[in-house]
């Protein structure tokens, strides 16, 4: 095979190992993108996540979001079971699923229930036989309405309203509904207040809060929920609203996972949620409001293993990641370095020249000194080995020669010389030359050419 083809053959497959490292590094570079479902998109959770995956994109994260809009937590959570998405917004009364693992607490919401005076509903027991408006994504009050019903043995008709403050102000002033139910997060303290304060306007009538009475016993039975109140003025206005706190139950919001998604890739998320909130509160915020998630064994929804890594703080060092490539590293780079011999052989370069000439003749002379019957032949076998050895220490010296090499050159060496002094020591002993015999005095029959 000729040179030029040696060297097409060794560039060629010089600039594919590039090629397939160049692909490799673009891979595992690549941001892990996970989707997460969410909406509407007109309450704060969209609004909150919007902005967090802007800040992920814009800060370069390992780890990025892929937002898909819903009409709410029932969708979004559907999306998740169906393998659509990777990460969800729900709520803890949500559908129970296997696949459902939490990373993250977002809000905890008061549930509200309002009526107007004329009605004369002071308990959720006095809405028997009434008609309910709620207020909310589609079907997202189903089961906080049926545990409700259930626990107070009412029944009645419901309305779904729509979020918009002349709709539900005509329902009132035509009395279609004779009470309100939704459940809103507290940042929106105001902006239901403005909203409340449009409806009272529009519909002409006062409206009151309707207590849950009995939140602490609903909670016992259903743990989704949990005992809270809404506090004196929480909503604003003049006079504020509530003018006194009011009993009810609290909703809680999660982002939960697909148990399926990497630790790993939950765990930078949730250290990047924990670490960026505050910075997400100037565009959302309802981001002051996130809580770690529960790592009972009891909680509403289970924990990630990536989530409770980095709550536990038992987050894996790079030590612990990546320690198998201390003991691989030698290896390949051992091996790499054989290619790269082969590769240089293959093109005709040889390196340490005369290591491999002594190497290889070294039965050779082995056989020369069993062969010599003069103590010449000896003398000059040594003075041949004397001289290679000398430019082997020289080349050595230069770095032609490595290590490993070298040692092997030594070994041979020394057993060369040892086999030499058992054949001087025999042939004196023998008797057949002079002891004071010089090179001089004998014809050498043999002489090894090392070089």
């Amino acid at each position: 095979m000729s040179k030029a083809l040696r060297w097409l053959i060794v560039l060629s497959g010089f600039c594919l190992a590039i090629g397939l490292a160049a692909v490799a590094w673009g891979y595992l570079s690549k941001p892990t993108v996970l989707t997460l479902a969410v909406g509407p998109a007109s309450l704060d959770d969209a609004a909150f996540v919007t902005a967090w995956s802007r800040a992920l994109a814009t800060d370069g994260a390992p780890v990025r979001l892929s937002v898909i809009p819903t009409s709410g937590p029932v969708e979004a959570l559907s999306r998740l079971t169906k393998g659509e998405a990777q990460l969800a917004v729900i709520r803890s009364d949500a559908a129970a699923s296997e696949r459902v693992r939490a990373v993250a607490i977002l809000h905890k919401d008061p549930v509200v229930i309002v009526t107007p005076d004329k009605t004369r509903v002071e308990d959720f027991s006095d809405l028997a036989g009434k008609v309910l408006g709620v207020i909310g994504p589609p079907n997202a009050n189903d089961t906080l309405l049926a545990t409700l019903q259930r626990h107070y043995r009412v029944s009645g008709e419901t309305k779904a309203l729509a979020l918009v403050p002349a709709d539900i102000s005509a329902a009132i002033r035509a009395r279609k509904v004779d009470a309100l139910l939704f459940v809103v997060p507290t940042t929106r303290g105001e902006t239901v207040g403005e909203s409340w304060a449009a409806v009272r306007r529009a519909s002409r009538r006062n409206l009151s809060f309707v207590a849950i009475d009995e939140a602490e016993a609903i909670a016992a039975a259903a743990p989704a929920y949990e005992a809270g109140e809404i506090a004196a003025g929480q909503f604003g206005g003049w006079p504020t609203l509530p003018e006194e706190s009011v009993t009810t139950l609290q909703v809680t919001t999660y982002l939960v996972a697909d148990r399926r998604v990497s630790n790993d890739a939950i765990t930078q998320l949730t250290r990047n949620l924990f670490d960026e909130r505050q910075k997400l509160t100037a565009d959302a915020p309802i981001a002051r409001l996130i809580e770690a998630a529960s790592t009972d064994k009891d909680a509403i929804f289970p924990v990630h293993p990536g989530a409770k890594a980095f709550y536990d703080g038992e987050e894996t060092t790079l030590m612990e990641r990546y320690g198998d490539w201390v003991w691989y590293g030698p290896v390949l780079l051992g091996a790499l370095g054989s290619v790269l011999a082969a590769i240089l052989r293959f093109l005709g370069f040889q390196e340490g020249p005369q290591a491999p000439v002594i190497l290889a003749r070294v039965q050779e002379i082995i056989a020369s000194i069993e062969q010599a019957n003069t103590l010449a032949e000896l003398d000059e076998i040594r003075s041949t080995i004397d001289a290679a050895v000398t430019r082997i220490a020289a080349e050595a010296a230069r770095g032609e020669i490595d290590a490993q090499q070298t040692a092997v050159i030594h070994l041979a060496v020394n057993y060369v010389d040892h086999v030499l002094t058992e054949r001087r020591e025999l042939l004196l002993y023998e008797g057949r030359l002079d002891p004071n015999s010089g090179p001089g005095n004998d014809t050498t029959r043999f002489k090894p050419r090392l070089v």
